[in-house]
């Protein structure tokens, strides 16, 4: 199955476990030349939208992005990197996912608000549910 695989979606929100999450698709990847993607999604409620508040986001996600490209290109496996914003951050991974005919999504269990995300992380639970191909999920 591993020779079949040619794009691994990894969702990096700056948590410990999106960098796991990371870290073992660029490990699974080196198997074959897969290409890893990273894609970041932050979501802002409608009520908090500023122009500072989106610019700050999209910086945020343009320096997760760049520390995992640093991280990919240090053990030669491709990566390629998104940065994208959406109301649900669990729709926007499977949209994308879908959009860009990746073959596993690799997910952190829990993301950096543990408030929000109390057992199995909302935006995890959503992918895992709504997701047509197959999802890792990673502690």
């Amino acid at each position: 199955m591993v020779s079949k695989l040619k794009k691994i979606l990894v969702p990096l929100d700056g948590s410990k476990n999106s960098l796991r999450g990371l870290k073992f698709a660029i490990d699974f990847a080196k198997q074959s030349k897969m290409l890893v993607i990273g894609l970041n999604v932050s979501s802002i409620p409608f009520y908090l939208k500023s122009r500072e508040i989106v610019n700050n986001k999209k910086k945020n996600g343009e320096q997760i992005i760049h520390q995992a490209k640093i991280i990919a290109q240090k053990e030669n496996v491709p990566f390629r990197g998104e940065v994208k914003s959406s109301e649900n951050m669990g729709r926007a991974i499977v949209s994308f996912s879908e959009n860009n005919k990746v073959d596993l999504i690799v997910i952190g269990s829990k993301g950096p608000d543990p408030e929000i995300e109390l057992f199995l992380g909302s935006v995890a639970n959503y992918v895992i549910n709504k997701s047509k191909i197959p999802v890792t999920v990673i502690k």
